[in-house]
This record gives structure tokens, sequence and C-alpha cells, in this order.
């Protein structure tokens, strides 16, 4: 299309003009588009925080029979789960709404990016066609 402006592209399959969004496979008319957000899945901390509480039942038994070993262990446990808790990370959503409902069109674990695209986004809208 010769008045089709592109606002950004990448390597992965992610292309947005001011006439469609196209991420991988799937594309979308940007005229067809009425509102982008981002949503934002929080990590999954469970089995985090189940590591966490065996590190200090491990600890406090091995302080409370005198087993060094044990006492490590627990130390050790907890913290791996610490490290867990502190190193998960959530997963971010652009959520694409049209006449044909809501839908999840991009995922990724750095915010930088989807932000980057949504950014492109409400730009190609501005100037959509």
């Amino acid at each position: 299309m010769p008045d089709e402006q592109t606002f950004y592209s990448d390597d992965v399959g992610v292309r947005i003009t001011n006439t469609r969004a196209i991420f991988n496979k799937t594309t979308y008319a940007m005229a067809n588009i009425s509102s982008i957000r981002t949503e934002e899945t929080p990590p999954k901390r469970a089995g985090a925080i189940w590591t966490i509480f065996i590190g200090v039942i491990l600890f406090i038994i091995g302080l409370r029979v005198d087993i060094v070993g044990l006492t490590i262990a627990g130390v050790i446990i907890l913290l791996l789960g610490i490290l867990w808790v502190w190193k998960a990370s959530g997963e971010y959503h652009i959520m694409i709404t049209s006449a044909s409902g809501e839908t999840s069109a991009l995922e990724s674990k750095d915010k930088g990016y989807i932000d980057k695209v949504v950014q492109a986004m409400n730009e190609a809208i501005i100037h959509r066609g």
C-alpha cells in the first residue's frame, strides 16, 4: 500500500502500520480496533512460598535437634525460595478490543517491549487511513 506508514516493526513478526497491526501470523485492521490496553498477569509464586516455608521449617528443626547439616540445608532452601520470589516476573499482554470482542494480541515478560508496541499502535490509530 503506497500510503501505508510503518510505526513499528521487529524481527519477531510484529509490524504496526496506520492500516494494519500484524502480530506474527495474525493481522488486525486498524480501522476495526476500538481500543488497546495493557494487562499484567502476576507471576505464580505459590511454589516459591512453599519453598520458603519448607526452608524455615528445616532451619527450625535443625536448630532444635542441633543438626548443623539440616540447619544449613534449611537456610539454603530458604534463600532459594526468596530468590525465586524476587526473580519471578509476570507477563504483559496487549489487549485489543474490536467489534468481535476483546483478544490478547501479544504477550511478553518485557514490559518495555509491550509499552513500545502499544505506543506505536496508539500513533497508528491517530494516523490510520
